[in-house]
């Protein structure tokens, strides 16, 4: 802006924050060198010394965000803009299980492992919830529905996990007697799930 300036012999005033590109402006306007117009220039320097985190705290307002932006999902793994179901006119994502790595956890064709929220790995059945698991979704498409908490303290991604069809496999996981419900945390579907632990005679 200045180097324009100078060009049209008008006058200006220039800002530059960051101190290391006060010098590259010298060389642009080439200060050492006198032209026909006896273009003089003066370059100032502010002290300023202040607190940003002090001056954050005066702020007459600030935004917290609570949701925290320290996950590591990659989002690339979690399609958008897929098929939708005709039927209730809502979008669904739908994925196919590569591998399940316990009754709580699965893992999904693009590499996600994402955690079924509500069930508790029940020891005494651990080996028929995971068969339980395969034969359900064994060359059947799957999609995910969501609650408040989104993330386990390992980073897996929480998920109600339904088939195309929309079988509720978490649902149906506690109403077989294969897991157990998750009676500490809270969720959605948590009265659901302990009717249907009743139910089984648990």
């Amino acid at each position: 802006t200045s180097l324009a300036a100078r060009n049209l012999e008008r006058n200006s005033i220039g800002y530059e924050i960051n101190p290391e590109f006060i010098e590259i402006a010298k060389d642009k306007l080439n200060i050492k060198q006198a032209d026909i117009a006896g273009t003089t220039y003066e370059f100032l320097k502010d002290e300023i010394n202040i607190d940003i985190d002090d001056e954050f705290e005066n702020l007459p307002y600030r935004f917290i965000d609570f949701q925290n932006l320290d996950k590591k999902i990659d989002p690339k793994k979690l399609q958008f803009g897929s098929r939708i179901d005709k039927n209730s006119g809502q979008r669904e994502d739908y994925y196919t299980v590569k591998e399940i790595i316990s009754p709580e956890l699965v893992r999904l064709n693009n590499g996600l492992v994402v955690r079924l929220i509500g069930v508790k790995e029940k020891e005494s059945a651990n080996g028929s919830a995971k068969q339980f698991l395969y034969d359900k979704t064994k060359g059947q498409k799957v999609f995910m529905k969501y609650d408040n908490q989104k993330y386990d303290e390992q980073n897996n991604l929480m998920c109600y996990l339904y088939l195309k069809n929309k079988t509720f496999l978490n649902a149906h996981l506690i109403k077989e007697g294969l897991v157990d419900p998750d009676t500490e945390a809270d969720f959605k579907y948590k009265n659901k799930f302990l009717s249907l632990n009743s139910s089984n005679g648990e």
